[in-house]
């Protein structure tokens, strides 16, 4: 009898590793995590241009991107680090 009878091959896991497609390329806007860099260039840009031109801010980065990150991490956290509560 062999060893291995009985026993199902076995299948590969499903990964959740990132599919690439076709619109994946060098060009794409990066995803995941900001570097204090690329938040620091986003900060400049409100400082001189407002919160307009996102698509402008960071290279790299979508406006979608560069807006969500103003309005949901950077803009809290001066908020809460100047003691504005509005």
């Amino acid at each position: 009898m062999p060893a291995d009878r009985g026993k199902t091959p076995s299948t590969p896991s499903k990964s959740k590793s990132k599919n690439k497609s076709s619109s994946d390329g060098p060009e794409s806007p990066s995803k995941g995590v900001w570097s204090s860099g690329d938040k620091s260039l986003l900060f400049d840009h409100v400082i001189n241009f407002g919160q307009t031109d996102w698509e402008k801010a960071v290279p790299g980065k979508t406006a979608q991107q560069a807006r969500e990150q103003w309005k949901k991490t950077l803009l809290p956290q001066i908020r809460r680090q100047c003691g504005f509560l509005g």
